[in-house]
């Protein structure tokens, strides 16, 4: 039974030892983002110049959107201008008719046009003693964006997959909307200024003289959207399509770059509002800085200036006069 328990022991000693590097991710193996995340960022302090205080607090909220908004792009060639528009509308069609299935009204679907061209191929013309080259038509294309709002973020993989079945694999971005969002700073404001009070009240308790103060105020709002925090990331995992043919091993194993979301680090703050995420949100930030010019610690005393008039005589005597 001792044995056993020895041997259980050094298990989880062993456990722990492995599960450590788990915790840390495998993005700490590219040597940048090792240096960056390893610095440690410095905290906001409380400061005193002279006899000014000066106090800061910095929020944040992490919102969830109310709705998105999914833009595709799309490219349709054609033989003639009539041909081309033709095929682009049958697939816009069918895109609507495939995201209505999953609760996408066609009022949230708007097409954004952005170009209608000939396409010209080159002609070359050879000659005994000279080749010329000569563009000529050879069809339309057509380029154009499509627009899809919806509220839920579950359902962007059932639109990917939609558009994917048209032959429309171009996901160029996801915009995200909050309604409310000055009631966002509200709250944010609110939460600080009760910190703020609190920390004028601790230093106060030390014997400074914060409620005879002068005081001058500050604020900043912020937002970062999911858009702007993604970072790229090469991933340690290999992959390829054909690793084995006909017996032979094939050397086309690669390894993907990618991107993951990278939420603005909350080693900054003092005050975070929905601190658990797992659907990237809307970050809102708020900093609110007082400036407390403290009274003097010692007054100055009040100094009368005094101015005599003195006559010496001949005598070398010397004689205050008394003069208006």
């Amino acid at each position: 039974m001792r044995s056993f328990r020895t041997l259980l022991a050094a298990s989880g000693v062993l456990f722990s030892l492995h599960a450590l590097p788990q915790a840390m991710g495998n993005l700490m193996y590219e040597e940048q983002n090792r240096l960056f995340f390893q610095q440690a960022e410095q905290p906001v302090k409380a400061t005193i110049q002279g006899n000014m205080l000066v106090l800061e607090v910095n929020a944040m909220m992490n919102a969830t959107a109310d709705s998105y908004l999914a833009i595709f792009h799309i490219i349709q060639l054609g033989q003639s201008a009539e041909e081309a528009d033709s095929l682009m509308n049958s697939r816009v069609n069918s895109l609507i008719r495939r995201v209505a299935k999953d609760g996408v009204k066609e009022a949230d679907v708007f097409t954004d046009m952005l170009s209608f061209i000939p396409v010209y191929e080159i002609e070359t013309t050879r000659k005994l003693f000279s080749t010329t080259y000569q563009e000529i038509p050879a069809g339309f294309e057509i380029q154009k964006n499509i627009h899809i709002r919806f509220r839920d973020a579950r359902i962007l993989d059932r639109l990917v997959t939609a558009a994917a079945k048209e032959e429309i694999y171009d996901l160029v971005k996801v915009d995200f909307f909050v309604e409310h969002q000055s009631a966002c700073y509200d709250t944010l404001r609110m939460f600080a200024t009760k910190l703020l009070n609190k920390k004028l009240e601790n230093f106060s308790s030390l014997g400074l003289k914060v409620a005879e103060s002068h005081r001058t105020a500050a604020e900043q709002n912020g937002a970062y959207f999911p858009l702007d925090r993604y970072t790229a990331y090469q991933t340690r995992t290999q992959s390829s399509l054909n690793s084995r043919r006909k017996g032979q091993l094939i050397n086309d194993v690669r390894k993907p770059q990618t991107l993951f979301y990278n939420k603005v680090p909350y080693g900054n703050f003092d005050i975070v509002l929905h601190a658990e995420i797992t659907e990237p949100p809307v970050q809102y930030t708020y900093n609110l800085v007082v400036m407390c010019q403290l009274p003097e610690a010692f007054p100055k005393k009040d100094v009368k200036e005094i101015i005599k008039h003195v006559w010496i005589t001949d005598k070398g005597e010397a004689k205050i006069l008394n003069l208006p």
